[in-house]
């Protein structure tokens, strides 16, 4: 399967058929396909076809495919239902390797006689050696292959790669990722999964060498023992985490008319994920979070928590929120607690975990190298196996000034060299959009350090709790 999905994801010469006139770029599907290759820089030919038009976005059109002097890797259907048979039946004939179909309204629909429609489709494709992508999808994205169906999309490539049965959350996943800083190796949207599969993408992100971490978005799988074999092979080479939809009745009931899936009991999941070591997650935050904490962080050796930064309730809090989502928050060792009480004052702040000594870490004269010391005592201190640390940038600034702000945020870089484990850095959201500018920008200045931040404590702490229960995996297999 490695070698197959390569002529999709680098094909030399892709067809677009359904591309239209209208020179508004992002007017019709096919359009925008053309118009997000052109971005990423294609370097083969761009073929559209029209059965009347002769030129589109510059490229010359083709009445059909057949038409088309070169052969063809990949084709995408953005047409009618109706003439997606005698569409599929012409790429048959011109030894099309791939089929990306965009259509809707097939086994999604529920009605019999679509879901014979598409039943037909994918057997004379299989009969011509066409691999379909499935109907009812967005299709790739492939930055160094030069493919996409959004023009939104960075160009530049990454290392996580992407397989989703939504095309609606496979964008807003990349969207999402990339206003983080996260970039993508290979991203497919595949539907109602009518031919490749799951475990067919899965499967090749494992043994791409460009891919290092692997997300997906599933509803149900059509052949779950297939895709517990490979994800069993997987997770002990890379991480794999997953947003499974449908984990209600009601959402169990939606995916049938989306992608005609059969979503499966939610306590079997959970099985699967502790039988393979799959990261499994709730929500698009959690999931892009987890996979910029994999990639950006050191991996926790156990779930203990020094938590810093908040103060009187808000340690409580904090402490809850960690707890509850299966962390640890114990007492410090005692050696610790003596030698920062040398440099702490008792008045005002509290020696415990967690701790309470945000005056003493702030940036004044007087408190000049406190939050260093406290790090590398952490770091000694073999009761902690990681740190969240929460501050607000428009509170420091508003006391100390923007200056002290700007000094604050380098020192938490070499903060986080110091403390030699985890260091998962908290920035508040704020309560509206005006207060919470600073934050925002000071976000931006960690992203461009190369440092991963959270714009919520809860989310830092479920964020640990995935990075340690693959960690425990790993070490349960030896891996």
């Amino acid at each position: 399967m490695l070698k197959k999905l390569e002529r999709l994801f680098y094909a030399r010469n892709i067809a677009i058929i359904g591309a239209t006139s209208q020179r508004d770029w992002g007017w019709s599907n096919g359009n925008a396909w053309i118009a997000g290759s052109f971005k990423m820089g294609f370097q083969g030919a761009i073929y559209p076809v029209h059965p009347k038009v002769r030129t589109i976005l510059g490229l010359k059109a083709y009445p059909t495919i057949l038409d088309i002097p070169d052969e063809i890797d990949f084709a995408v259907f953005t047409v009618p239902l109706a003439i997606v048979p005698q569409v599929m039946d012409q790429c048959v004939k011109k030894g099309v390797k791939f089929v990306h179909l965009l259509t809707a309204g097939f086994s999604e629909t529920g009605a019999s006689d679509n879901a014979e429609v598409e039943k037909s489709l994918i057997e004379t494709a299989r009969k011509g050696g066409v691999r379909v992508i499935g109907p009812n999808c967005m299709g790739v994205y492939c930055p160094e292959g030069g493919l996409s169906w959004s023009s939104d999309f960075p160009a530049q490539p990454g290392s996580t790669g992407l397989f989703s049965q939504s095309g609606q959350l496979a964008y807003q996943i990349v969207a999402h990722g990339a206003d983080q800083g996260l970039l993508y190796s290979k991203v497919v949207s595949f539907g109602n999964a009518s031919d490749l599969q799951a475990h067919d993408f899965l499967s090749y992100l494992a043994r791409d060498d460009k891919t290092e971490i692997i997300g997906a978005y599933i509803e149900g799988l059509k052949d779950g023992r297939s895709f517990l074999e490979v994800a069993k092979e997987t997770t002990l080479k890379k991480p794999l985490v997953i947003w499974k939809g449908g984990q209600t009745q009601g959402g169990s009931r939606a995916t049938q008319s989306h992608t005609a899936a059969l979503s499966g009991a939610q306590h079997i999941w959970q099985a699967m994920c502790r039988q393979t070591g799959i990261i499994m997650v709730h929500s698009m935050d959690e999931m892009v979070f987890t996979i910029k904490a994999l990639q950006a962080l050191r991996k926790p050796n156990g779930k203990n928590v020094a938590i810093l930064g908040g103060a009187g309730g808000g340690s409580v809090t904090m402490t809850d929120f960690a707890e509850k989502e299966g962390l640890k928050v114990p007492p410090l060792m005692d050696e610790t607690t003596h030698r920062m009480g040398e440099f702490v004052p008792i008045e005002g702040n509290s020696i415990r975990n967690p701790l309470d000594i945000v005056p003493a870490i702030m940036p004044t004269r007087t408190n000049e190298g406190n939050l260093l010391r406290v790090m590398e005592l952490i770091r000694d201190d073999d009761n902690i196996d990681a740190m969240i640390f929460s501050f607000s940038p428009k509170r420091i600034c508003d006391i100390y000034g923007k200056s002290a702000l700007n000094d604050y945020l380098h020192l938490c870089l070499e903060a986080a060299e110091r403390l030699e484990k985890p260091l998962f850095i908290c920035l508040p959201r704020e309560n509206n959009w005006q207060m919470d500018i600073l934050r925002r920008e000071a976000e931006e200045w960690f992203q461009n350090a190369g440092v991963t931040t959270f714009p919520d404590f809860r989310l830092a702490a479920r964020v640990m709790r995935n990075m340690t229960k693959y960690s425990d995996y790993l070490s349960l297999h030896g891996a």
